[in-house]
Parts: structure tokens; sequence; C-alpha cells
């Protein structure tokens, strides 16, 4: 039985090969599934358009749901582009191909180095899990070529699932289907996803995307000395259910670039990008993430890790039970005078608490003076309040730079998900100068672009924290500190600069990013 929706672009692409006075059998996008072969030749039309026309047969809430976006011509170019790069007599594959953009894109480069039609074609490898997506492949091809694509060069099959019998292929590029892994109606079900760990094994894990594993799978297709370059949700540099997947690309190659289009390119909810992976390519690459700080414009930085914040501190944060524990003893100040403060997040600015001066929110609350009544505390939040209300760092998390402030009295108690640095008293201050340091907040960056809510902000964790270097320069440190404490931005990021040996084109990048939370003119000297 033929599906529909066959019909549906069957039509269409007749309707569009009549405007465009193109010889096209109006079964074109039927004869696949038909089990015929279609009989044209050369056309002066775009065989880019059937993709686009595939595209438009659904309603966009269907290809949401499916994951499915068409790549635009231009944007398929470039992506080839770099796939291909320096290579004339690729065989290219896309395990991912929808309406054939990619593919129609390698072969006009591959002929633009002097191959013919009817050859390139035969150096070209589909699959799609949808047959009319299929279909259209095979159709605009032999649109472009003039003749038949080759049987079996695409089919319908499921890359992630199915053996595609291809050869190693000098170059495997795609736009993978883009399913949000957190949504119960396009997550795979969970004897798919079963068998996907079943294949490739501790790579894919339980929020794992489906696009991630296709670069995986990508990999995998690729011959030893090629290339690969799909497109990819950005989380796929840092994300940490994307960590499986990155391990293991990393023992098949190494990731040497990553393209960032402008805009988003096509229709997908997400910002993406394209890792390029040199297949067998010995020596180690820069770490996946680095390439995501580096296109945000986080300047490139190198610290010695002589000595790190676990040297000289104690590094913690409260989960959801301290939380839930600590909500429902959450009251005005007015309305329990002995409380003790509570401070969240959104109240820590660079070196200063705001708590008392703006509004908080706890428990879906919104407080203007938060305090605990420490005495109906039972168990871990109980436990947590005793080990924090101490002298201490509390940091912020989801920020621009690191924000850290010094409570020297102890009298602050943590909300979650802040991040607590425990230390001798006479230690804090140094301490918060460290990690405030410009220098940080790029390492940092390196480290984890792409795992917090934006691109653009920093995601701080307690284990990250723990291996943050401390500064190489003492005399300079003191220096920084000193500043810190004075509230002077300049002389503070001079200092820390030469505290870290760092240029300061990092300072500058770090001062323009802190200026909205450090507020505070600096002191007449």
């Amino acid at each position: 039985m033929i599906d529909e929706r066959a019909v549906v672009v069957a039509r269409r692409a007749a309707e569009q090969a009549s405007a465009s006075q193109v010889d096209l059998p109006d079964e074109l996008a039927l004869w696949r599934l038909a089990g015929g072969r279609p009989r044209v030749g050369p056309v002066a039309g775009q065989p880019e358009e059937l993709g686009g026309l595939l595209e438009r047969a659904f309603e966009p809430s269907v290809r949401r749901r499916q994951g499915a976006h068409f790549t635009p011509a231009p944007l398929a170019a470039q992506l080839v582009e770099r796939a291909l790069a320096g290579r004339s007599h690729a065989t290219v594959g896309d395990p991912a191909c929808g309406g054939g953009s990619l593919l129609l894109a390698a072969a006009r480069h591959l002929a633009a180095c002097g191959q013919r039609p009817q050859e390139v074609v035969r150096r070209l490898w589909g699959a799609d899990t949808d047959p009319v997506a299929v279909a259209t492949t095979e159709a605009a091809l032999t649109l472009w070529a003039g003749s038949p694509t080759p049987v079996g060069r695409v089919a319908v099959a499921d890359a992630l699932e199915d053996d595609l019998g291809w050869p190693p292929l000098d170059v495997v590029v795609g736009n993978p289907p883009f399913l949000s892994q957190l949504d119960a109606r396009t997550a795979r079900s969970v004897d798919v996803n079963e068998r996907l760990r079943t294949r490739f094994g501790p790579a894919v894990r339980a929020y794992t995307d489906t696009a991630t594993v296709f670069l995986l799978c990508a990999c995998e297709l690729a011959a030893a000395g090629g290339t690969v370059a799909l497109l990819q949700p950005q989380s796929v540099l840092a994300a940490r259910d994307a960590a499986g997947v990155r391990d293991a690309v990393d023992t098949l190659g190494t990731l040497t670039d990553v393209w960032f289009p402008e805009g988003r390119g096509f229709d997908a909810a997400v910002e993406v990008c394209a890792p390029i992976i040199d297949i067998a390519l010995s020596g180690a690459g820069t770490p996946w993430s680095t390439h995501l700080a580096r296109a945000n414009g986080v300047p490139p930085v190198t610290l010695a890790a002589t000595r790190s914040l676990s040297d000289e501190a104690i590094t913690t944060a409260a989960f959801r039970s301290e939380y839930y524990g600590m909500v429902d003893a959450v009251h005005e100040a007015v309305e329990l005078p002995h409380g003790v403060p509570m401070v969240t997040t959104g109240l820590i600015d660079l070196g200063r608490c705001a708590w008392g001066e703006r509004p908080a929110r706890v428990g879906r609350r919104t407080w203007q003076r938060p305090v605990l009544d420490v005495d109906a505390l039972e168990g871990r939040a109980a436990d947590w309040v005793r080990r924090t209300r101490a002298p201490k760092l509390m940091v912020a998390t989801q920020t621009r730079v690191v924000e850290v402030v010094v409570d020297e009295r102890g009298e602050w108690i943590p909300g979650v998900p802040l991040v607590v640095v425990l230390a001798p008293p006479e230690r804090l201050w140094p301490l918060a100068a460290a990690l405030a340091a410009p220098a940080v907040s790029a390492w940092l960056l390196q480290q984890v672009a792409g795992t917090a809510l934006t691109a653009q902000s920093l995601k701080v964790t307690a284990a990250l924290l723990r291996e943050v270097p401390l500064p190489t320069d003492d005399a300079a440190w003191a220096l920084g500190t000193d500043a810190f404490r004075d509230d002077d931005l300049d002389a503070f990021a001079r200092a820390m600069a030469t505290a870290y040996g760092t240029s300061l084109e990092v300072s500058d990048w770090w001062r323009e990013r802190a200026k909205r939370v450090w507020s505070r003119p600096a002191p007449h000297r």
C-alpha cells in the first residue's frame, strides 16, 4: 500500500515541475514505493525543491514531533564544503538523509571537482526511516544526474538499529532528527533505548539525545582517515547526558573543529553546531566545550594546575532533599525575628549579597527578607544548616561570570543550588578573589560551555570548583584580594591577571561581562 503522504509529495512535485517546465512524471515521488524506476533525462530545474516540498507536506507540529527538519541548500553547501575539504573523489553517506539536501550538496561539490554526475551518484549513500523521504532523495538525485540513482544507494532503514551494508565511507554528513530527550511524546520507547544501549553500550544514557547517537553512528560508518560532520544540538559539546557519546567518539577519532552556522539555519528549537571529526587521527584534540566557549567569544586561557581549590577548602552543595526539607521552614523576617537569613543564588552578586535589598524566590513564592526557622528542621536539611552555618564562601550558579560572596561570620544559610566553600576564616577572602578572577571564569567556561540555561551562561558545580587552579603569583594574588575587598574592579582585574599569568584581553572580556553584577563605584584613592 502506498503511503498517502507520498501522493501529496508527488502532486506538489508535479505542480512544481510543471511551473518550472521540468520534464517530471506525476509518479516521481511514488516510484520508489511502487517498486519502479523513473525514466527522466537531464533537467534544468532545482532538485532541492523536492526536499522543500517534502517538508511542506507536513504540518509544523508533525515535523517537530518527528524531529525532522529540511536542511536549506545554503546550509547544506557550507557543511559539505567543510566535510569534503581537500577531497575530490570521496564516497559520501548520510544516515538520516531526509529530502536529500546534503547528498545533493555533496554531489554538486564532487561534480565541481571534475566528476561526471552519473559517476558521482554511485559514490553516494543514504538512509532514512521515512519511505517518502527516501523516495524524495532518490528522485532529487535522479533529476540532478539525469539518470536513475543506482539501486540500493538510498534505502529505507534505521541507521541506529539496522545494518546498512555500506562500505566504509570517506565522508559522513547529516542532519539527524532533533528530538527532545525530555519530552515523552518524542522520546524513543524504553525497548528501543535498550536496543540502542545494546549496540552502543554506555554511550547511550537515560536522557541521551537521539541526534547525538547519530554522531557516534556516523563515526562507525566512516573509514579510517575519513571525516564526519553532522549537525548537532550545541548541548553535545558539554551536556552531561552527551558525555557517553563524546567519550565513545573520542575512541574512534579526534574532534578537530566545530562549525557554528549563523543563526539556527533551519526550524529546530535549539542552537546547532557541526562537530568535525577526523577518524583514527592520532593525538589529543581540543576539549569539546572549548569550541563552544570560543564561538561565544571566550578568550582561551591555560592555567597552571600546581594547586587547586580542593587543596585549601571543602566544596559542597545541597540537593533536592535538603531543599524540600527547608522550604516549609521559610518565613518573612518580620514574622520570625529569630529566623536565620536564607540566601538564594539570585541574591548573590560579585562580592556582594543582596539579602534584604531585593526579593528572592523560594518554594514558588516571592519573599522580601526570607529567614529559616532552623529549630523546625530535621534530617538532611538540619544537617545542611549545621554544616554551613559557619564562615564560608557562597557561589551562585547559572551566571555570566563567577559570582561569589564572603560570609565571614557564618550568618547566612545557603539555599539550593548554591555552592558552598568552607575554609579557614583567614583564607576566605583570598579564595574568593581567586574564584572571582577573570581567568577562572574563562577557564570554567572552557570546561562546561553549553551546559547552562543559555549559551552565554556558566553553570557552576561543586565538583567543578574543586578543580579550579589557584594563582601562581602570591604577591599579585594578595593585591587582587585587597582590591576585591575594596570593590576596586579595575585594580582587581589587573592584579589577578598577573596572579594567573593571563593577558589583559581576558580581563577586558571579563570586565564587560562583570559590570552587570558589579555596580559599585571604584573607591577614591
